[in-house]
């Protein structure tokens, strides 16, 4: 099943001239919009011909489909992690929300057009649909566990699930795409904003975020 357990997107050489259409398109679909991008903008951004474009993609969908491929597979694995781990609610929730700012803000294309709804709806895209619905599960399952548990406050599920993505692509909108300078803090000042708002005991936030503070180093050390 794609963007089950054991999937993962194909890995990008970035310098490749497969890995620079994915970039430059990326660029494109954030400033025009998928329908406002053709095969012949991106051929012409990475200086090379339609024809040699078409080798490594049939068509302009496939294009579109890997870029979210490569954001969206890599956040329900980080998802997957955080589900099987013995730790609480709150810090599930807190690493969740600091790992995916971090890396929207630090991978190297262009997020800020992938997720127009009225793209996601055409027929090419029914995979991306659905596992676009599978990881806003896997964060209300998060959320519902912690006001089970008693260290959210009652909430509903699906709207603090929505408020986390507006989160994360303000973040992004903010840096204004992968060249500019990234603002270190903001992977744990976002997970701050979202966490402190369900929290029942507010006073463990601070040890809620050096958790995470120590296992975003973790991680980061394990990758390099």
């Amino acid at each position: 099943m794609k963007y089950g357990p054991g999937w993962e997107p194909r890995a990008v050489d970035w310098s490749s001239t497969r890995g620079r259409i994915l970039l430059s398109a990326s660029v494109l679909f954030a400033q025009r919009g998928y329908f406002g991008t053709s095969t012949r903008d991106i051929a012409e951004a990475v200086a090379i011909r339609q024809p040699s474009l078409f080798h490594h993609f049939q068509a302009k969908h496939e294009i579109f489909r890997t870029l979210v491929e490569l954001d969206l597979g890599p956040s329900i694995d980080r998802m997957n992690q955080r589900l099987a781990e013995d730790s609480r609610w709150a810090e599930k929730l807190h690493l969740a929300i600091a790992c995916d700012v971090r890396e929207i803000l630090v991978q190297p294309f262009d997020a800020r057009g992938l997720y127009q709804d009225a793209v996601l709806a055409l027929d090419e895209f029914a995979a991306e649909r659905e596992g676009i619905a599978l990881f806003h599960d896997q964060i209300e399952r998060v959320i519902d566990g912690g006001c089970q548990a008693g260290e959210f406050v009652s909430f509903e599920s699906s709207f603090v699930q929505r408020a986390m993505n507006g989160v994360l692509f303000e973040t992004l909108r903010e840096q204004g795409g992968p060249s500019s300078s990234v603002r270190h803090e903001r992977p744990l000042q976002a997970a701050d904003f979202v966490v402190r708002s369900l929290l029942v005991d507010q006073a463990s936030l601070t040890e809620i975020r050096e958790v995470t503070r120590a296992r975003l180093g973790d991680l980061e050390m394990a990758v390099t």
